[in-house]
């Protein structure tokens, strides 16, 4: 084996070994991350729904106080 082809045998092995190797998987999501991810969201759209009834239930009560003036002035 001359002094050339030793390179080129030490390149052969590292990209077979390279080639040969697997990768790892990767890790799934645990189940605590996704049940905190869920979690978040739930609170998230209680919040939310809580805010809009607020919102709807004031305009409901503005609309029948505006309606007891009108009834007043027809009177």
């Amino acid at each position: 084996m001359g002094p050339q082809a030793r390179p080129a045998l030490l390149l052969l092995i590292l990209l077979r070994t390279v080639a040969t190797q697997e990768r790892a998987p990767q890790p799934s999501l645990s189940g605590t991350l996704v049940i905190g991810i869920i979690s978040g969201i739930a609170v998230c759209v209680i919040i939310f729904t809580g805010i809009l009834f607020r919102i709807l239930r004031r305009r409901q009560a503005l609309r029948a106080a505006s309606g007891d003036y009108v009834l007043a002035e027809c009177e």
